[in-house]
């Protein structure tokens, strides 16, 4: 069975293929990036590393040949990522490819604050749904190790400036992402299901607060904040207003709940539990120290 990676010299493409190698031959791992040479590692290890470029479909029939199942992993193109969703969709079909797995996100509906980081997945979901291969959705929660440069800053400061209010978040590592794609892409009966990867605990953003003080040894308090003042603030310090915007976006759609999943599917997958955020953020432990 041929294995395909799409994406894979990114952070969760690196982190699936490394753990597809320890559970494949590496002929049978089929890694596919738009800069090959970033594989040459994994390519001496024996995984046949191609080059493909959703922006570029005519890349993909070579790139994707003698594949049977695909990790499709989302790009982060926002607003043109859809369009190279179906390039890679219709591409995988037309190679023959039986079997696509998808990495979605949490809440992927309309309404999510998000708005269309949210909504294109949700898209893709729906497009998969139509195509006639054998599909799975992991609906991936949000990566813990993203929380490693906020939580510098708050420990910093001493305090975690926040519009989530009583909102919760579930965070998950991405080498139990990769796993939990890995164990998808090499068993059997995972055809038209959905399942959320998460973290093991939803934390408030006291909860939040509690894990920071404990990994770094500082006291994090908690300030709470408004949509708009939490805009205000971030350009003030030299934050572009689209990314200041997203951020409240980010905080408000924690605020309804949006991010508020916690699931089983990890562990009946893998056999383990999920890794908590405080064991993502221990071995981060100097970098939450540094811009103290």
């Amino acid at each position: 069975m041929t294995v395909i990676v799409t994406g894979a010299s990114g952070k969760l493409g690196r982190l699936v293929a490394e753990s597809l190698m320890a559970r494949l031959a590496p002929a049978e791992l089929v890694l596919v990036t738009r800069h090959p040479a970033a594989l040459s590692e994994l390519a001496a290890r024996g995984a046949d590393v191609r080059r493909g470029d959703f922006d570029d479909p005519a890349s993909l029939p070579e790139a994707f040949a003698g594949g049977r199942r695909m990790l499709l992993i989302s790009t982060d193109a926002i607003g043109r990522r859809v369009a190279q969703h179906r390039a890679a969709i219709d591409a995988a079909a037309a190679a023959g490819v039986g079997h696509v797995v998808y990495t979605s996100h949490v809440n992927p509906v309309a309404g999510n604050p998000i708005g269309p980081v949210a909504a294109e997945h949700g898209e893709t979901e729906e497009m998969l749904h139509d195509r006639r291969l054998a599909w799975t959705v992991l609906r991936l929660g949000s990566f813990a190790e993203l929380q490693v440069q906020p939580a510098s800053l708050a420990v910093a400061a001493g305090q975690l400036v926040t519009n989530a209010g009583e909102g919760r978040i579930v965070p998950v590592s991405r080498r139990d992402c990769a796993d939990a794609a890995a164990t998808v892409l090499t068993t059997d009966g995972h055809e038209a299901r959905t399942y959320e990867i998460t973290g093991p605990q939803a934390l408030s953003q006291r909860d939040l607060a509690g894990v920071l003080a404990e990994v770094s040894g500082r006291s994090v308090k908690v300030v709470e904040i408004g949509d708009r003042m939490l805009v205000w603030g971030l350009v003030r310090y030299g934050t572009a207003r689209p990314v200041a915007r997203a951020v409240a976006a980010f905080g408000r759609a924690l605020r309804e709940g949006y991010f508020d999943v916690v699931d089983p599917a990890f562990e009946s997958l893998t056999g383990r539990p999920p890794l908590s955020l405080r064991e993502v953020l221990i071995p981060h432990r100097g970098d939450l120290l540094a811009a103290a």
